[in-house]
């Protein structure tokens, strides 16, 4: 009889082993059809499916930057993801759980030496652009986040292939406009072509339309002519931060104390066992007050846009000074978009929100006197518009054209700044050009040098206002430029 029940053993020991051993299905694909350029930012499009239900763990290795994910795979169900990673040769992509053997996909993505010029067109025509290395794309190569688009230098999209694009796709691709992203639509639909000149930012000037493949390609040509204002790197907003110089003199103070009670020891003090206790006990305490001292982050928000359009680009930085050597956990903003490491050699490890398809959380190590920031781009609705008029005698009049009130800020003109009152919608106030002065302080001499010579600018600090908090030093700017008169 029991040599009847071996059969059934077995059976049931099978039936186990591959409840326990569930099997994951693992795909990888980057975007831009795997190309990208030295120091960018790209994404990996990741395709996760399990015979059974399990909990999964992936992790996405670029460089020294991890992005990791926890997520519940059902049986029959294709969880697919869009991760946000800087730009590197070799990429990794492993996922497993506890009772499923792990799964990786080593992903190749060429950095190219040469401006990508990306074409997404579904006649197959060659596009050749001097200077440029073209990547042919088929909608599924777009990326759906915004800060991916920094892979590329120009586009030429024709109108079956914006019409294959998702929502999130279209969104990436709205953002990439407003931030003044060079892009041919090759006879685009009335209505996408309304919308994107809408977002775009730069006056519109990068967003063109084109009715053939050989008109796009001198547009593109003669857009190159024009630079748009680039964006603005770590080391210039270093001097917009200004950090707080309260903990750095505390920090002064403690260490003057320490050799001022180690000079004291020395002089006072005969005894040798006492000698070597006082400097110890002396470290000690500026080590625990140290990390009682830790100051706040800063944020850093600067944001530029055309009177009368609908959006302004933005880019803002999330500065983490440190004072000890630690470990870091950090929340990422939600209000804000595409965040991602500031230096590309920085190890940090990112938490990926599955279900809302966003960078959650970032870890990193924290050292004395060194500071780790996260950077953001993205765009926001734009509601000021200014007017300017010129006058006889060197007088400008500038008004409040929009529907929302201003604070008091400055107008930049001819190279001079001239402070500008809080003005209510339609209000006025005379500039004499002559008594301008000239502004030393970082935000002006940015926008000056941000602001071509052919128009003016006005700029104003935002008061944080409510959303200021003690864990964080917020500042915000905005530059809102207009056709000097």
């Amino acid at each position: 009889m029991l040599r009847g029940l071996w059969p059934l053993g077995l059976a049931l020991c099978a039936v186990t082993d591959a409840i326990a051993q569930p099997r994951i299905d693992l795909a990888a694909t980057p975007a831009w059809n795997g190309w990208t350029r030295p120091g960018r930012a790209t994404e990996v499009d990741v395709r996760l499916s399990a015979d059974i239900a399990t909990r999964a763990t992936l992790d996405v290795v670029a460089g020294r930057q991890v992005v990791r994910a926890e997520l519940d795979l059902a049986p029959g169900r294709i969880v697919r993801l869009q991760v946000p990673i800087d730009s590197s040769e070799e990429v990794a992509v492993s996922a497993g759980s506890p009772v499923a053997p792990p799964q990786r996909r080593d992903v190749r993505i060429a950095q190219s030496e040469s401006p990508l010029l990306g074409v997404g067109i579904v006649t197959g025509d060659p596009v050749y652009l001097e200077g440029f290395h073209t990547v042919r794309l088929v909608a599924d190569d777009l990326p759906r986040n915004a800060s991916a688009y920094a892979s590329v230098d120009a586009l030429i999209l024709d109108a079956p292939t914006l019409g294959a694009l998702d929502r999130r796709q279209l969104g990436a691709l709205l953002a990439h406009a407003a931030e003044c992203g060079r892009i041919v639509l090759l006879n685009p639909d009335p209505g996408v072509r309304h919308v994107l000149d809408g977002m775009g930012g730069c006056g519109g000037r990068a967003v063109m339309g084109a009715a053939t493949l050989a008109d796009a390609k001198e547009m593109l040509k003669s857009s190159l002519a024009t630079s748009f204002a680039p964006a603005i790197s770590l080391v210039n907003i270093r001097e917009l931060a200004q950090p707080g110089r309260v903990t750095w003199n505390r920090v002064l103070v403690l260490v003057a104390a320490y050799f001022a009670i180690a000079g004291l020891a020395l002089m006072l003090v005969r005894s040798v066992p006492v000698l070597l206790l006082v400097p110890a006990l002396a470290t000690v305490a500026i080590l625990v007050l140290l990390h009682a001292m830790q100051p706040p982050t800063q944020l850093v928000v600067w944001s530029e846009g055309e009177s009368g359009a609908q959006f302004a680009r933005y880019q803002a930085w999330q500065l983490f000074p440190g004072l000890v050597r630690g470990h870091t956990r950090v929340p990422v903003l939600p209000q804000l978009a595409s965040a991602r490491t500031c230096e590309p050699g920085q190890p940090m490890r990112f938490d990926f929100d599955a279900d809302r398809g966003r960078l959650a959380f970032a870890d990193f190590d924290t050292r004395l006197f060194r500071q780790v920031s996260l950077c953001y781009s993205g765009m926001v609705p734009l509601e000021r518009v200014i007017a300017i008029e010129a006058r006889p005698d060197a007088l400008l009049n500038v008004r409040n054209a929009g529907r929302t009130a201003w604070p008091s800020g400055l107008l930049l003109a001819g190279g001079l700044a001239h402070d500008v009152p809080a003005l209510g919608p339609g209000d006025s106030t005379i500039i004499r050009t002559e008594r301008g002065k000239q502004r030393r302080d970082a935000p002006a001499r940015m926008a000056m040098e941000r602001t071509q010579a052919d128009r003016v600018a006005a700029l104003w600090e935002s008061d944080p206002g409510d959303a200021a908090d003690v864990t964080t030093e917020r500042k915000e700017w905005l530059l809102l430029t207009a056709p000097r008169p």
